[in-house]
């Protein structure tokens, strides 16, 4: 048992040194607002897509693309979606904060923390069952969004061909549809194209980490902390139990299951806030969940890896 501790330790805690120190970097006044805004500008428009495009164009579709597994997390994502959207209309009685609520229960931060605890776990920069995930729900969470945001807030009529443009439109959808047909037809990236996006790739984790890290304001979470425990219990606990035990019924491979697992286990993704903001929701609460998601998510993630590999799964 102590060995799958300091396993799970050993995996876990340096993300959170990362984000420690992108909090403190941020305090001292080296991470300003501008530098942050640019930042997140760099890895969402450049550094994010070009790694989406090489985990895509070199993966084997043949053995990566199993049919099973892709229906279980379309099915589980939807779950999730319908799940957190009631417990928001039963567990928050003021209906200005029930958008906030849903949408930090269901969207989580996969791209940025849990692809980088997944390299970890497996000691490998790409894990075909997390290249999936960002295939597939990492545009539904974008679609999910804008329609729980639509309905609950009454920003305008819900336009799907606007909808979809949307998504279309994303960087890291553009990047992973331009990778599929190298994948497709088996095309080899010529070597200089690959070696400078493994620099991508090498980059991302870091940066993206230091600035989940330079957005954690503490004092957004006081005035609404019975609220945003709520949302944290179920986030980090509830959600991750059922990705599990949905996953482990379909007879998922121990691979699958530990990464739909931790798909669930993600604290709140900074999108939350975001979208939420953007879109005539609670921003206060979206943004105070995001910060106590990330904070209580050290040790709920520590225990997810711990479980995980306590049962053999990693």
């Amino acid at each position: 048992m102590l060995d799958n501790l300091l396993f799970s330790l050993n995996i876990s805690l340096p993300l959170f040194v990362m984000m420690g120190l992108g909090c403190l970097l941020a305090h001292k006044g080296l991470f300003t607002e501008d530098y942050i805004a640019r930042t997140t500008d760099l890895v969402y428009y450049v550094l994010l897509p070009g790694k989406l495009f090489l985990d895509i164009a070199t993966m084997d579709l043949s053995t990566a693309f199993d049919v099973r597994y892709v229906a279980v997390t379309l099915t589980g994502a939807m779950l999730q979606f319908g799940l957190a959207w009631v417990c928001g209309n039963l567990l928050c009685r003021d209906r200005r904060k029930q958008s906030a609520f849903a949408h930090a229960c269901f969207r989580g931060n996969f791209v940025y923390l849990g692809v980088a605890l997944l390299q970890n776990i497996y000691n490998t920069n790409s894990v075909a069952s997390a290249a999936l995930i960002l295939l597939v729900v990492m545009p539904l969470y974008n679609i999910q969004g804008v329609i729980l945001m639509s309905v609950k807030e009454g920003k305008g009529e819900l336009r799907l061909g606007s909808l979809l443009l949307a998504v279309l439109k994303n960087p890291a959808v553009l990047a992973i549809l331009a990778g599929l047909p190298f994948a497709w037809f088996q095309i080899p990236l010529p070597y200089v194209a690959s070696k400078s996006l493994e620099y991508f790739r090498s980059a991302l984790s870091t940066v993206a980490l230091l600035l989940v890290g330079s957005t954690i304001r503490l004092d957004v979470i006081r005035s609404n902390l019975r609220l945003l425990l709520k949302i944290s219990g179920m986030k980090l606990v509830l959600i991750p139990a059922l990705w599990a035990a949905f996953s482990a019924w379909a007879g998922l491979t121990a691979e699958q299951i530990a990464t739909l697992t931790i798909v669930g286990a993600m604290p709140a993704a900074v999108n939350v806030y975001v979208v939420t903001g953007k879109m005539g929701g609670d921003g206060e609460v979206a943004s105070g969940a995001v910060v106590l998601t990330h904070l209580l998510s050290l040790f709920t993630m520590t225990g997810v890896v711990f479980l995980l590999k306590s049962l053999g799964m990693v």
